[in-house]
């Protein structure tokens, strides 16, 4: 798998991921409006070139630094059905990454 730094593309139908991207919309970046996908290494067509591919350990970097900006939080459900949420440490959101890493490899 290639995880890829992307924009969304304007379509017909609004606002999408661009083609090349088989699973993305994560951890989307306010400053350059920017999130993280991944797709196949064997693809038939093209990525282009103004796309930045990021190997895991480029990834974690980068949400690292976006979470020393904007922390991400967990969300946590309790009895009543509410949500509290807590902003993640810093180990949690190497975990998540990781994690997704797995999922995606």
């Amino acid at each position: 798998m290639q995880y890829l730094e992307y924009k969304l593309e304007m379509g017909p139908g609004g606002m999408h991921a661009p083609y090349w991207i088989d699973d993305g919309g994560y951890w989307g970046n306010s400053a350059n409006h920017t999130m993280i996908g991944a797709t196949r290494d064997n693809q038939e067509f093209k990525i282009p070139d103004t796309v930045t591919k990021l190997t895991a350990a480029e990834l974690e970097t980068r949400q690292l630094a976006i979470h020393a900006a904007t922390p991400m939080q967990n969300a946590e459900h309790d009895e009543s059905g509410g949500i509290t949420l807590s902003v993640m440490t810093e180990a949690e959101v190497r975990t998540a990454i990781q994690n997704w890493v797995t999922q995606h490899s």
